[in-house]
C-alpha cells in the first residue's frame, strides 16, 4: 500500500515537474552560448522580467479559464487597447494609480462583455473573442488617431514606472512585485479556494458540476472578469515600459499567453492545469526569445520557432502524462 502512494506521488511529481526541467535547461544552455555568462547576471534578469511580465500576469488568469474548459483570444488586444485608454489618461493629467485603476476596471468590463456573449448568447469563446479581438483593434487605433496607432508625447515623468521602475534602492524592478502579488493571489485561488475547485469540477465535467449545485455560469462570468482585469493592469505595464501606447503592441500576444499556458500544463479542453507551471512555461518563452536576440535568429523565425513550440509542448505534455500514468 505504501509502495503505491509512493508510486502515485512520484508519477504526481513529474507531471507537474518537468516543465521546471526545460527552463532549468534553457537557462543553462543561453548562459552558456551568452558572452561571459551575462545572461544570468543583474541587467539581463532585470531584462527578463521586464519582458516576461505582460505574459506571466495574464497568463495565470487565462490558466484559471481554460482549467474550465474556455479561451479568451482577445488579451492580445485587449492589451494594446487598454494601454492606449492608460496613456491618454495619463496624458489628460490623470494620476498614474488612478489611470491603472481606470483601465483595470476597463479591462474587466470588456472580459464581463466576452463571457456575456459566451454564456448568454452562447457563441463559441474562439468565435466571441476573436470578434472582441478584431473590435477591440480598431476602437484602439481610433482612439490613437487616423494617422499613427499610437500614443506619445505629453506623458508625465512617472509614465515608466510601472514599465520600468526600480524599488529599494534601485535594485529590484517594480514589476517583479507585481508578478510576485498576482501570481501568490491567483496560485491561493487555484490551490485552496472553493473557486479553484469548482473551475477545476467545470473543466472535467460540465454536467456535472451543475448536477452537483455549482453556478456554472456565474463562475465562467467572474473568471471572464478576472482575466479583462489583470489583462488591463498588463496593458499599463506594457505601455509603461514601451514608453509610448501602441493600438497593436498585443499583436500576437494571446498566442504567447496561450503557449505559455499550454507549456505549464493546463489542457486546452480544461480540467487540468497549473498557475505555476504558466509562470515556468511564461518564462520559458521569455528566454527564448531573449536568447534568439541574443544569436541573432532574425524576427521572423522567431514566429516559426514559437509555432513549433507549440506543437511540441502539447505533444510532450501528453507524452508525459501518458508515461507516467501507464501502471
Amino acid at each position: 500500500m505504501v509502495s503505491k502512494i509512493k508510486k502515485i506521488s512520484w508519477r504526481n511529481f513529474i507531471k507537474s515537474a518537468y516543465i521546471y526541467g526545460i527552463l532549468i535547461l534553457f537557462i543553462v544552455i543561453f548562459t552558456l552560448v551568452s558572452k561571459d555568462f551575462k545572461f544570468i547576471q543583474g541587467p539581463s534578469l532585470t531584462n527578463i522580467i521586464r519582458t516576461g511580465a505582460p505574459t506571466i500576469l495574464v497568463g495565470v488568469a487565462v490558466t484559471m479559464l481554460m482549467i474550465s474548459g474556455h479561451v479568451d483570444l482577445s488579451v492580445g488586444s485587449m492589451l494594446g487597447f487598454t494601454g492606449v485608454v492608460f496613456a491618454l489618461l495619463a496624458q489628460a493629467g490623470v494620476h498614474i494609480a488612478l489611470a491603472t485603476v481606470i483601465v483595470i476596471i476597463i479591462g474587466a468590463a470588456i472580459g464581463a462583455v466576452n463571457g456575456v456573449l459566451v454564456l448568454k448568447l452562447k457563441i463559441i469563446p474562439v468565435i466571441a473573442t476573436l470578434a472582441t479581438m478584431s473590435g477591440l483593434l480598431g476602437a484602439a487605433k481610433l482612439l490613437c488617431g487616423d494617422t499613427i496607432p499610437y500614443v506619445k508625447g505629453g506623458l508625465p515623468d512617472n509614465f515608466s514606472f510601472l514599465g520600468r521602475g526600480m524599488i529599494f534602492g534601485k535594485a529590484i524592478p517594480f514589476q517583479l512585485v507585481l508578478i510576485i502579488i498576482v501570481v501568490a493571489i491567483f496560485i491561493l485561488l487555484q490551490k485552496k479556494s472553493v473557486f479553484g475547485k469548482y473551475s477545476m469540477a467545470i473543466g472535467g465535467n460540465k454536467m456535472a458540476a451543475m448536477l452537483s449545485g455549482i453556478n456554472v455560469n456565474k463562475m465562467v462570468w467572474l473568471l471572464y472578469i478576472m482575466v479583462g482585469a489583470v489583462t488591463g493592469l498588463a496593458g499599463s505595464v506594457m505601455a509603461s515600459k514601451l514608453g509610448v501606447a501602441d493600438a497593436t503592441a498585443g499583436a500576437g500576444f494571446e498566442l504567447d499567453v496561450i503557449i505559455a499556458v499550454l507549456l505549464g500544463g493546463t489542457s486546452f479542453f480544461g480540467g487540468e492545469g497549473s498557475v505555476a507551471g504558466t509562470v515556468a512555461g511564461a518564462l520559458i518563452l521569455t528566454i527564448l526569445g531573449i536568447g534568439m536576440n541574443i544569436i541573432g535568429v532574425p524576427p521572423f523565425y522567431q514566429y516559426v520557432v514559437k509555432g513549433v513550440v507549440m506543437i511540441l509542448a502539447i505533444v510532450l505534455d501528453r507524452f508525459v502524462k501518458e508515461r507516467v500514468s501507464e501502471k
